[in-house]
């Protein structure tokens, strides 16, 4: 009898076990076409909806990456698609997140692995005379907005000025300042920029050549950081295999 309820209780274990190492899926998923557009990612509790998002930007978003850590077909940025999906849970952003690594693999057979290359970045540190961010202790949602050629934090982190900043320069920027917590803090670049940069233009839209020098010089003045180019070992996704269309709904 010791034995039977022994291997009972075994059983029901390792069930519990598989069940709780079943990866956290959509209980409900659309994927369209979608049209070249102004992308929207939107999310609240438990549902995602993202239009004309194209299929790089995607893979990008599930991940929590910026464009340079991503590698794989060219033909992902040429493709859109809408989509709408809903848990079964008010799941949050990281949730959200991995459900839609499960539903990508799924609908598009994505299948990918990590690698950590040396690659040209820009490293972020604390000047010499020591930093200006101004350090608040504050609850809830940090508040961080950009404007044409500023930002504004209001109880935020060096992390999302460097995540903006990587965005926009399409370069890695990497925060070794050490600073932890929140900060108030403001930067404006529009006095750094001459007339012909702003007529200027990078590859492909991207920033001009001299947009990471300009940046550097405004972040040094007035948040009293440093902004330095050199390479760095940058964790990278690597796409091994995915499919044009998604199967079917």
């Amino acid at each position: 009898m010791v034995r039977s309820v022994t291997g009972l209780f075994l059983l029901t274990s390792l069930a519990v076990f598989a069940q709780a190492a079943d990866p956290p899926a959509f209980e409900v998923a659309s994927i369209r076409p979608g049209e070249p557009g102004k992308e929207v990612i939107e999310q609240v509790p438990g549902s995602l909806s993202m239009r004309h998002v194209r299929l790089a930007a995607c893979i990008r978003w599930a991940y929590g990456l910026q464009d340079y850590q991503v590698s794989g077909p060219a033909w992902a940025t040429d493709v859109w698609f809408d989509i709408w999906a809903k848990a079964g849970t008010p799941a949050n952003q990281a949730e959200l997140r991995r459900m839609l690594q499960v539903l990508l693999a799924e609908r598009f057979k994505l299948v990918v692995h990590r690698q950590t290359k040396e690659i040209p970045a820009l490293i972020l540190t604390v000047g010499k005379n020591g930093h200006k961010l101004q350090a608040v202790e504050t609850e809830g949602s940090p508040s961080f907005k950009t404007g044409k050629l500023s930002l504004t934090g209001q109880g935020a982190t060096v992390g999302q000025l460097t995540e903006f900043l990587s965005r926009e320069l399409r370069n890695p920027v990497i925060d070794q300042t050490g600073l932890s917590g929140r900060f108030n803090y403001f930067l404006d670049i529009g006095s750094y920029v001459t007339e012909e940069m702003r007529k200027s233009q990078g590859p492909d839209g991207g920033p001009p050549p001299d947009a990471a020098g300009v940046v550097a010089q405004a972040i040094q003045a007035q948040l009293g950081l440093k902004l330095d180019s050199k390479k760095a070992p940058v964790e990278m996704l690597i796409i091994d295999h995915v499919e044009k269309a998604p199967t079917e709904n």
